[in-house]
């Protein structure tokens, strides 16, 4: 048999270039790592864990009441005493709500971004570290806390039908 007669099929000639280019890319890639494709954060969560400078003072904080309502102690959604707090800027604040009647607590962390014009309400619950959480948001304008606001204030799975007021002295909450 002449070589001339042997007949190549042009997939397999087509799979073997394929793999040839292959374990070249292979080899260049290992010459030439691609760096991964991410951003660091940059979100408030970030934010937290960096330090002030040296010197710089933290601003005032915020001073707020949650009230009326109902939180979800356990299993069960029982009335909540009123709790005062304050929230600083940059910072995580928990916020421990004990019902009216009965025993228990129901915590949420508060959170007021850099720009004191947003702040992020998160219940704590368990869960797996990847576990997604309902928060809520409050927004306010420095002028409106110079002169104390107040709204209703809902944290899925954690609180319904209460109100929050907030104010940048204590005098400045409103009545609930």
């Amino acid at each position: 048999m002449k070589i001339s007669q042997i007949r190549v099929n042009p997939r397999i000639i087509a799979v073997l270039a394929l793999c040839f280019l292959l374990q070249g890319c292979e080899q260049l890639s290992a010459l030439n790592p691609v760096k991964p494709q991410y951003k660091p954060l940059d979100s408030e969560i970030a934010a937290l864990a960096t330090p002030l400078p040296a010197g710089v003072q933290p601003a005032p904080p915020l001073y707020c009441r949650v009230g009326t309502g109902a939180a979800l102690f356990g299993k069960y959604w029982y009335d909540v005493n009123t709790v005062d707090f304050q929230l600083q800027q940059k910072q995580r604040t928990t916020v421990s709500l004990s019902p009216k009647t009965g025993n228990g607590t129901a915590k949420f962390q508060g959170f007021f971004d850099e720009d004191g014009q947003k702040m992020v309400f998160c219940p704590i619950t368990a869960g797996p570290p990847d576990k997604t959480i309902a928060c809520t948001s409050v927004y306010a304008l420095d002028d409106d806390l110079s002169v104390g606001i107040r709204r209703t204030f809902d944290i899925p799975d954690a609180l319904r039908g209460s109100a929050i007021t907030c104010g940048s002295k204590p005098d400045l909450l409103q009545k609930l």
